[in-house]
């Protein structure tokens, strides 16, 4: 099924669970069989990137992408009592959710939603930028950790894993809805916040003691790919690194512990 008809489908669903509004007719109300093949395909970059949709699954997850901006393409659940206080959402059975979740273990709540970029506008505060980052579940740790720090804008190099890949929508906890996450090519961020005042400050083994290190307001911490690090391409734009001093043998820290620590310390000092 093309794009169109895709669209067509979930929208018709929803339009027609907007028109029973609260009535029991809505936990009845089951989705058609090409609604869980397509919902399927969501587990999929190629689909999410045609259609303009991505997966939130979960409780917490769900009713958070409720009560946000982003549009609600279609509410799945299994539990009856939660869709009677949220009219709109769509009964389907255990089964059937394990069809279309891309969890080990499916929760009982799954939402449809369009993509969208968050632009929460002009810079302000300290900017996290992540280059080359690859894993899923890193990316969105660190976007959840930079929001737990006051941290609101996320730059990523377009050969990032992707912001709606279903791990790292999961990893964010709920801070993907509330954050300024933005993709571009590794010289336009670097110029773009050099132009601004900011300075670029990577995470390496050989920089600057973390603990003694004095942090300007207008500083973008820069964290490289748990693999590759900060590749050269970016690395010829900082103007300064700074390393987490260690006392054990182990050969490096995951890339979202060592963000985090750097966080800790760098939005202590503001």
């Amino acid at each position: 099924m093309d794009r169109r008809n895709f669209l067509v489908t979930l929208s018709c669903s929803a339009i027609l669970l907007r028109k029973v509004g609260g009535e029991n007719l809505i936990a009845k109300m089951r989705p058609l069989k090409k609604d869980t093949r397509l919902v399927k395909s969501l587990h999929q970059k190629k689909f999410r990137s045609e259609h303009g949709l991505f997966l939130v699954e979960g409780l917490k997850m769900v009713e958070e992408a409720l009560q946000s901006s982003f549009e609600k393409v279609a509410v799945y659940s299994t539990d009856d009592e939660w869709i009677a206080n949220n009219p709109g959402s769509m009964r389907i059975s255990a089964q059937e959710m394990e069809q279309v979740s891309a969890l080990n273990t499916p929760s009982k709540h799954l939402a449809v939603l369009r993509q969208k970029s968050k632009n929460l506008g002009e810079l302000s505060g300290f900017v996290l930028v992540m280059d080359g980052m690859a894993d899923p579940g890193n990316l969105g740790t660190m976007i959840r950790t930079a929001e737990w720090f006051g941290i609101h804008h996320v730059f990523c190099t377009r050969d990032c894993v992707e912001l709606f890949n279903p791990k790292t929508v999961q990893s964010t906890m709920g801070s993907l809805f509330r954050m300024d996450v933005r993709y571009d090519d590794t010289d336009t961020i670097a110029s773009s916040l050099t132009q601004m005042g900011y300075k670029l400050i990577g995470a390496e083994m050989d920089g600057e003691n973390l603990y003694d290190t004095k942090f300007e307001q207008k500083t973008a911490l820069v964290i490289g790919s748990e693999s590759h690090g900060i590749r050269p391409e970016m690395k010829k734009h900082l103007h300064g690194s700074v390393t987490i001093p260690g006392r054990g043998g182990a050969e490096s820290l995951n890339a979202s512990i060592a963000a985090a620590v750097i966080m800790s310390v760098l939005t202590r000092r503001s």
